[in-house]
């Protein structure tokens, strides 16, 4: 209504109109010259007037009554858009979901193409500047609307179908009878060559009308593949006409913009508009007001609002932003909309919101309709439980903000959902948390530990404890001596290397332990045994801790270099020969080790403990009269160790790997030992000089190199079952081969460790790889929770 009052008054015709409240569209009408009245009165009609109504209005308004009592001219809002459009040619965009988006984008093309249409469509679209407009082209993009069967009054030149879903049974009866409808208004369509529908819609197929079909399915005439979201992009390839385009790239997200962003592609290509052109216009498009609308970011908290209102189109919407945020808590509020929609629905809501990870339900918005026996908002509460259980409960819609600003967290993001008043909480919740930021997450750092890279492990503490960002966290430091004694708060805060107490009675106070469990999520800095195998994961668990990097199992995995390398044999990738033995088995026959060392291996060799790392232990064995002497000193820092082959010709090549379900390799760097051992000073900064000149944090590799070896790296993280984090490390022999050399859970972090430096070479910096990291524990814990409250 607001767009055809907005359509008029450009016409230079005298507009006034009244609606329950003002809100920022009709101030912005009145700025143009509408005289808006709140509130709806008979006085606020004369006889001289042509009224224009909505569905929506009921009968026994006093407005309406008034105009029918002044006999009036009375035009249904479809009537009035008709006359309106009389000198143009229609190119409009119907079905139950997408309309809004669709038609913007339509509008946005032809006008970013220069051809400036008209347009009336349901939503504003920031590039427009308004939900309607009168344009010199011929063209005129509307949103037609099937809730009331009056998108029948139109007969279009071209349109585009999105999709028939069940909605709207107040009005059409049966489901049939919809389908009927959508039928008759595609026979309108006057130009099937600008006509496009959507193949991937059951109903749809089932018409398969004429023109042209569109989809991912493999008979559409206009067909997508390759389907790729990244972020809060959309990309996807087409082939339509026999022609193929590669890579169309959207500014939107979720696989059903990238069907409404197809159909757009095929109609503006069928009406003569340049591909480049289009290209251009559907990557710089900026989105609907209410369609994954960005309201703000406020404390580390991003708030998105959304229209989605029918079962459908919550999945939609939900799956696309999870896809965008990652692994970020997904806090959802939704509004139910109308009864009678509630009613119609009934029994498709369970599975809807599987992907919030907290989800508020209010009251139903009843948009003036009467309540129904039986349902309400419980009704679908009761839904949803069966599929996410303790996840879901009920917030008063008044109390809504108060309630949600409290359960905040820094890297939340607020969803809202609905057609009703929901759109308001974000800003809502937005001035609360002005005067209140959220509660901190609480972080606990641990470093030290018994093992012989307490140093490092330390080195690496204080890096990190000097990128968080504390406006996020409120950090507990955690210290643990080389004896294995814990301390917390003032009494850990020391520097590497620094004094530490050596005979306390206990290995943990309950001073100590009552901190660490009132963490949110635990900090392991820990290199080597004790700390980086899996032993204080193992603790964690036990404790239902949420934890940073990988999990007990696979950091006991990854730090047995024999059993790491075992299985990514298994796995078809390469390692170095190798044998191994532990402390009894060398006392006992260290002659028979000896012999398959030299039958099996090519010196040099490398000597290794299997369960340390930063080159504490290694040696290189240039002949055999060293390798005794190299096994027993190696023996003082491991029961187990492994000897393997160098390789010939090798560079050191280093991957830095994040990630739980979705995992992210960057490419990578190089270590330049020259086939020697990296230097532990040079490794740690210790010798800062050496350190910068010994390693590149990007490798001088060729792109189908960097491409292969990446797809190694995450191969072998998978395989190793790792979460959180790890580093990767490889060779690259003279043929330009890959061999796997062995895999870090919790790599350094000082500011020469290759892994920080690596990721912030592509573009993320310690302080936000560290949030990502915190992001990654935390919703590891979630789903662990999720799994044991089923049980």
């Amino acid at each position: 209504m607001s767009g055809l009052a907005r359509l008029a008054l450009i016409k230079g015709f005298s507009v006034s109109g009244s609606d329950i409240a003002t809100n920022q569209v009709t101030n912005v009408l009145a700025q143009d010259g509408a005289h808006i009245s709140t509130g709806h009165f008979s006085e606020n009609i004369s006889s001289d007037m042509n009224v224009i109504y909505s569905t929506d209005i009921k009968n026994d308004n006093p407005e309406l009554l008034a105009a029918k009592k002044l006999n009036c001219k009375l035009l249904h809002r479809s009537e009035f858009l008709q006359i309106l459009m009389e000198d143009y040619q229609l190119l409009a965009v119907a079905g139950t979901h997408g309309k809004t988006t669709t038609s913007s984008l339509l509008a946005w093309v032809l006008e970013s193409c220069g051809h400036h249409s008209s347009y009336a469509i349901g939503g504003i679209a920031p590039q427009l500047s308004s939900n309607s407009n009168f344009g010199s082209s011929n063209f005129f993009v509307a949103e037609v609307c099937e809730s009331d069967g009056t998108f029948l009054n139109y007969s279009p030149h071209g349109a585009i179908i999105t999709n028939i879903d069940r909605d709207h049974m107040d009005f059409y009866g049966t489901e049939n009878a919809l389908i009927n409808a959508f039928d008759t208004f595609i026979q309108k369509v006057s130009s099937k060559n600008c006509l496009f529908w959507c193949a991937d819609d059951f109903h749809l197929q089932k018409l398969y009308p004429q023109g042209f079909s569109y989809g991912f399915n493999p008979h559409c005439a206009l067909k997508a593949s390759r389907f790729v979201q990244k972020e809060w992009m959309l990309s996807f390839d087409a082939e339509f006409k026999g022609v193929a385009y590669e890579n169309i790239e959207v500014s939107l997200v979720g696989k059903h913009n990238a069907l409404n962003a197809l159909a757009v592609f095929g109609l503006a290509l069928s009406i003569g508009l340049d591909e480049k052109e289009i290209r251009h216009a559907l990557k710089t498009f900026k989105g609907v007001l209410r369609r994954c609308e960005k309201k703000g970011e406020l404390n580390g908290v991003l708030f998105l609002d959304d229209y989605a209102h029918h079962p459908t189109e919550l999945k939609a919407t939900l799956n696309s932003i999870r896809q965008a945020i990652g692994e970020r808590r997904l806090v959802v509020a939704y509004q139910p909309h109308r009864y009678t929609r509630a009613a119609d629905c009934r029994g498709m809501y369970g599975k809807v919101f599987c992907e919030a990870d907290a989800l508020f339900v209010t009251e139903i918005y009843a948009a003036r309709e009467s309540p129904i026996p039986g349902i309400s908002h419980e009704t679908i509460i009761a839904e949803v439980r069966g599929y996410i259980n303790h996840r879901c409960s009920h917030i008063k819609r008044k109390e809504s903000a108060s309630t949600i600003a409290e359960f905040l967290r820094p890297h939340d993001v607020l969803l809202t959902l609905g057609a009703g008043d929901i759109t308001n909480l974000s800003e809502e919740i937005m001035e609360k948390m002005a005067l209140n930021p959220p509660s901190k997450i609480k972080v606990g750092l641990i470093g030290g530990g018994a093992s012989v890279e307490h140093d490092i492990s330390l080195i690496s503490f204080a890096n990190i404890f000097s990128a968080l960002n504390q406006k996020y966290y409120e950090v507990e430091q955690f210290r643990i001596t080389r004896h294995g004694t814990w301390s917390h708060g003032d009494s850990a805060r020391v520097s590497a290397r620094g004094h530490e107490e050596i005979n306390m009675a206990e290995k943990m106070s309950a001073g100590t332990l009552k901190a660490l469990l009132e963490c949110d999520i635990i900090c392991p800095i820990l290199h080597g045994t004790h700390g980086e195998d899996g032993t204080i994961q193992g603790l964690f668990d036990m404790f239902s801790k949420a934890y940073v990097g990988c999990d007990h199992r696979s950091s006991a995995i990854c730090m047995d270099k024999v059993l790491s390398k075992r299985l990514v044999l298994d796995a078809g990738i390469l390692t170095a020969p190798f044998v191994s033995f532990n402390r009894f088995q060398w006392d006992k026959s260290n002659q028979h080790f000896m012999l398959r060392i030299n039958q099996e291996l090519t010196y040099p060799v490398f000597v290794k403990p299997i369960h340390l790392g930063s080159s504490i232990g290694i040696h290189k064995v240039a002949s055999p009269e060293m390798l005794s002497d190299a096994i027993k000193d190696s023996f003082r820092f491991d029961t187990t160790l492994i000897v393997e082959n160098g390789i010939e010709q090798m560079r050191e090549i280093e991957f830095s790997v994040l990630g739980n379900n979705e995992i992210t390799v960057f490419p990578p760097g190089e270590v330049h030992a020259n086939g020697n051992l990296h230097d532990y000073d040079a490794k740690y900064g210790l010798n800062p000089e050496k350190a910068a000149a010994e390693f590149d944090a990007i490798a001088k590799l060729s792109k189908a190199q960097i491409e292969e070896g990446m797809n190694l790296a995450k191969q072998v993280y998978k395989t190793l079952g790792c979460s959180g984090l790890a580093r990767v490390d490889t060779f690259l022999d003279a043929d330009g081969i890959f061999w796997f050399n062995e895999i870090n859970p919790i790599p350094g972090f000082t500011k020469y460790s290759l892994y920080p430096l690596m990721c912030q070479a592509n573009g993320l910096p310690l302080d936000q790889l560290i949030d990502k990291l915190i992001v990654l524990g935390l919703e590891r814990r979630r789903q662990q929770d999720r799994v044991e409250v089923s049980r």
